[in-house]
């Protein structure tokens, strides 16, 4: 008799749990911590009632924060559709693309939400961040204004706002968020980075290298601040300072763009050669940019590798052919090498048709004017330029 009666009840129990309805299992999905138990209840839901727009919400959460962005979208996809009316699907799946790193697709659904709810703040808020992901640094600050209105911003808020200032050159703006942050007592090496950056753009170089070398104290591993001192060592003409920041960036992040731009500062102290392999470098990780093969067909030209720079500067046409610059280094490859006027003409043609404006640096020995000797006393060759 017990095994019956316990029979019965384990059979209760199965058809109730079974029995539940699409509602039911919802609101016993919502009280579970586990992602994976959420799922399991979730699919339940919607396999009871494919239309239940919640249900896909609360699995498509579940699915983010599992790290599962295709089954993420496909679930905040189906409550847009199934709630084109509703702003905050939307808003769900722009935070989705966001965390993705899919900006762009991000700011549409954010557009779309605040067209219908737009007195929604949050909407401006996640609108400005993903704008700014995307380089739109006045539009981001549009939608920050929105957010704040007459409020004055948080001090996260604050953070966020300053390197947008930055990206829109509104460097009196970052300023003064910075010395906000410094008087609340914020010593980060963010913060004394943002401050070289301002003093970069106010063209205060050494107190820009002053600020970088705070960040760079407080954090060894501040990649940013080693590529904008390095740049701030450029420009003050400080290239073995330059060349040592550029090296420790690469460490931290050997990328193109960096090897390029130490390779052009190897060339300001007349290192072709390792300049060349830096470009080398570059191309090896990036084959598709057309400016390390225009600057390592320059180095080649410094050492006289006539071949290897003039293949290299046609490669650099091909990937770019609406730059002037590898036009103009050919032009000189052709008059260095044969003294061949037909294509140093040619090539110096095709370079203006590209807009190619500074014919100074043409006649000025320490810029271009060495690849031109000679000839750039001609009439015929002004002739091309100023025709």
């Amino acid at each position: 008799m017990r095994k019956l009666f316990l029979l019965l009840l384990c059979m209760c129990c199965v058809s109730a749990a079974f029995g539940e309805t699409a509602a039911q299992l919802l609101a016993r999905a919502k009280t579970q911590a586990d992602p994976n138990a959420q799922i399991k209840l979730l699919t339940r839901a919607v396999a009871k009632s494919p239309r239940m727009a919640d249900a896909y919400h609360y699995r498509a959460d579940a699915y983010l924060n599992l790290g599962r962005y295709k089954q993420a979208l496909e679930d905040y996809s189906r409550t847009v559709s199934l709630r084109p009316r509703d702003p905050f699907r939307y808003y769900a799946r722009a935070l989705a693309y966001q965390k993705m790193g899919r900006p762009s697709l991000a700011q549409a659904d954010l557009t779309k939400a605040i067209s219908l709810k737009p007195a929604y703040r949050n909407f401006y808020l996640a609108r400005a961040r993903a704008n700014a992901s995307l380089g739109k640094y006045e539009d981001s600050l549009a939608d920050y204004q929105k957010y704040l209105g007459r409020r004055k911003p948080a001090p996260a808020i604050a953070e966020e706002l300053v390197p947008v200032y930055l990206g829109a050159y509104r460097y009196e703006a970052a300023q003064k968020q910075v010395s906000a942050l410094q008087a609340a007592g914020n010593d980060t090496a963010d913060v004394h980075f943002w401050q070289g950056r301002v003093l970069s753009g106010q063209n205060r170089l050494d107190e820009a290298v002053s600020a970088y070398s705070k960040a760079i104290n407080r954090d060894e591993g501040y990649a940013q601040a080693y590529r904008y001192r390095a740049g701030a060592f450029k420009d003050m003409g400080d290239y073995p300072a330059a060349l040592e920041d550029y090296t420790v960036l690469l460490k931290l992040h050997p990328e193109a763009a960096f090897y390029n731009r130490r390779g052009l500062v190897r060339e300001e102290m007349k290192q072709f050669k390792e300049a060349a392999e830096d470009y080398t470098r570059a191309i090896e990780l990036a084959p598709k940019w057309a400016i390390p093969y225009n600057n390592r067909g320059f180095a080649k030209m410094n050492l006289k590798d006539w071949k290897g720079a003039k293949e290299d500067l046609e490669t650099a046409i091909r990937l770019d052919g609406s730059s002037p610059t590898p036009y103009v280094n050919l032009a000189g490859v052709y008059w260095l090498s044969k003294k061949d006027r037909k294509n140093t003409y040619d090539n110096l043609d095709k370079a203006v048709r590209r807009n190619f404006k500074n014919f100074e640096s043409l006649y000025d020995e320490d810029q271009k004017g060495w690849m031109f000797k000679n000839i750039n006393k001609t009439a015929e060759f002004r002739a091309v330029l100023y025709k």
